[in-house]
């Protein structure tokens, strides 16, 4: 079984696209409408303009970009997973190089003589996976976790990576129906909250200089997993303590981040971490802050869409937090807290034209420990260009 399943997983292709697709589509399929009401497409493309107006005059910031107006792409789930495949597909190979196992000058392991033509060495078997089954397995984990955002999806940054068409948000308008009957709440105000989130999240990563750095800190955290065949078959041999191993018990081990490896606990990835952890709550509270002024400037103070998306982010399934062991990045309700008091200490210092300025320049984004003293944030942009630190 384990030979059959090493030749159906082996591929001479550094990142198997077709699998990841495949996975991806056939994932967020379950369930899924099999178009798009034009009448949702068309109040969401208003919506999405209203939501750039507000946007533009809280921030200050060019929501657009390339000169090309912010728009809104109303897909299917099916549809979803793979328009943003396709998008993320150069950034998904450039993870997955650096994902994947580097080749060892130790030969491998010659299968044992058992006597039986049929039955090679379960060691040896696995001993070659780093080399043979590491692709397909980073396919099947990134199709898997996108086919899954795609059945959860409220919005275009569930997951941060560069893509292409960075000027068209994508939007699944059956997910957003079923978050708002879910909560009783008016499906045009919460359509319309997560229009106003979006475009803001848009307007940050959509930056140069903040996107540049988040790839190169997310491929660096990429560099810290090393393979650990021994844990793939302690895992496979736990799954067949009843038998055979089913095709869905080796998916759900395949499309797990332990497959992968283990992260390397070393200072430089403790530090590439804490970038990580810093730069996604500046990203998350300054959103958090822009949306919850503009719905209190439109739909009303004190409207429940908050709370609401608050638990749906606090419920995310395992499924759903694979990226973050991937990336190292999550713009999770911790990120997003952690990044909402650094914006209220920096207004309540008084620092209102200070924190127009935080992704105006790649200088002004905010350290680990400044995320968490606003003071010594606003201090540092404040100092004469001569005066700045110089590490």
């Amino acid at each position: 079984m384990l030979g059959d399943l090493l030749r159906l997983l082996k591929t001479d292709a550094p990142f198997p696209f077709e699998v990841a697709q495949q996975l991806a589509e056939s994932i967020a399929g379950a369930d899924s409408s099999t178009s798009v009401d034009p009448l949702d497409r068309m109040r969401l493309e208003e919506l999405v303009q209203l939501a750039d107006l507000q946007v533009a005059d809280v921030t200050g910031m060019t929501t657009g970009v390339g000169g090309r107006p912010v728009s809104v792409l109303p897909l299917t789930r099916v549809d979803w997973a793979r328009t943003n495949l396709l998008a993320w597909r150069g950034a998904l190979e450039a993870f997955a190089t650096e994902l994947r196992p580097k080749p060892d000058a130790t030969p491998a392991p010659a299968p044992a003589e058992t006597g039986f033509e049929d039955e090679p060495d379960v060691g040896a078997l696995i001993g070659q996976w780093a080399g043979a089954v590491a692709p397909a397995m980073i396919a099947m984990q990134f199709g898997s976790m996108v086919g899954h955002l795609a059945t959860s999806t409220l919005g275009q940054y569930d997951l941060v990576l560069p893509r292409a068409n960075e000027a068209e948000l994508t939007v699944v308008p059956q997910n957003i129906t079923a978050f708002a009957e879910d909560w009783s709440l008016k499906r045009d105000d919460v359509g319309f909250y997560l229009m106003v989130r979006d475009v803001t999240l848009q307007a940050i990563v959509a930056r140069p200089h903040v996107m540049e750095r988040l790839r190169s800190l997310m491929l660096e955290h990429a560099k810290g997993f090393h393979p650990d065949p021994a844990a793939l078959e302690s895992a496979l041999g736990e799954s067949s303590l009843n038998g055979v191993p089913s095709l869905e018990d080796i998916s759900q081990l395949l499309g797990s981040p332990a497959a992968l490896g283990q992260i390397a606990d070393t200072p430089e990835h403790r530090r590439v971490t804490a970038e990580l952890s810093s730069i996604a709550a500046a990203i998350g509270g300054y959103a958090e802050w822009v949306t919850r002024t503009v719905a209190e400037r439109t739909i009303g103070s004190g409207t429940p869409i908050a709370a609401a998306l608050r638990r749906h982010r606090l419920g995310r399934s395992e499924n759903e937090r694979v990226a973050d062991a991937l990336f190292g990045l999550a713009i999770d309700q911790v990120a997003i807290d952690r990044g909402d008091a650094f914006v209220r200490g920096v207004l309540e210092r008084g620092a209102e034209r200070e924190l127009a300025t935080l992704f105006v320049v790649p200088e002004n984004l905010p350290t680990p420990a400044e995320i968490d003293a606003p003071g010594l944030w606003i201090e540092r942009i404040n100092l004469p260009p001569d005066d700045s630190p110089t590490n």
